[in-house]
């Protein structure tokens, strides 16, 4: 339902902004990358179309911003855990747990990402992949400082673990976004499944 901002008091253009971005976000998860536009938004938004023109003014500029803050979320969210973690392998499966947690309470986000991974549209797909370096990086540099430690066994190189890491993000979010539910026993399946892959050791 849209939830207009129209006749409140008036806002701050950062603060419209912000706003009309995250409305963008969930026409994005909604509609598609390639569907999602200027008029939906300010439908979902209570406000004129021209208003959303006047933020995004093209909509390589709305599908850019869109984008922009998908990236920072799961870039930061991956920083965050890291930073928190008592030791490599805590952090690499305390990341796994903080995006299952973002399918459900930030899935719009999630439902975006999802999307924009997999269109090799020659707009989209270049900036997917500087994105997804991004984040190999992040949890490769883990993999390594957990194999240092002692932590992992001999195995894939470290970019493998981290490649096959994120190609199995796919396939839970379709697990938690699948009509019937999330299956019975998932996260114990999750849990099992990552520790295979990165390696970790049995203690």
């Amino acid at each position: 339902m849209p939830a207009a901002v129209e006749g409140r008091r008036r806002l701050q253009p950062d603060e419209r902004k912000k706003l009309l971005l995250n409305d963008a976000i969930e026409v994005f998860a909604r509609r598609g990358i390639g569907r999602g536009g200027h008029t939906e938004i300010a439908q979902q938004a209570g406000v004129s179309v021209a208003t959303v023109f006047n933020y995004f003014n093209t909509r390589e500029a709305l599908v850019g911003a869109v984008l922009d803050e998908v990236e920072s979320f799961l870039l930061n969210l991956a920083e965050r855990v890291y930073e928190d973690a008592e030791n490599p392998v805590d952090g690499i499966k305390n990341h796994i747990q903080a995006f299952l947690r973002a399918c459900e309470e930030n899935s719009n986000y999630i439902k975006v990402w999802l999307e924009w991974s997999a269109s090799v549209r020659e707009d989209t797909w270049p900036r997917y992949i500087e994105f997804q370096t991004r984040l190999l990086e992040i949890i490769t540099a883990q993999v390594e400082l957990a194999i240092k430690e002692g932590l992992l066994i001999d195995g894939l190189a470290p970019i493998e673990r981290a490649r096959w890491a994120i190609g199995n993000a796919h396939m839970l979010v379709s697990m938690v976004f699948s009509p019937m539910g999330k299956p019975d026993g998932m996260e114990e399946m999750v849990e099992r499944g990552f520790n295979h892959i990165i390696g970790i050791r049995e203690s």
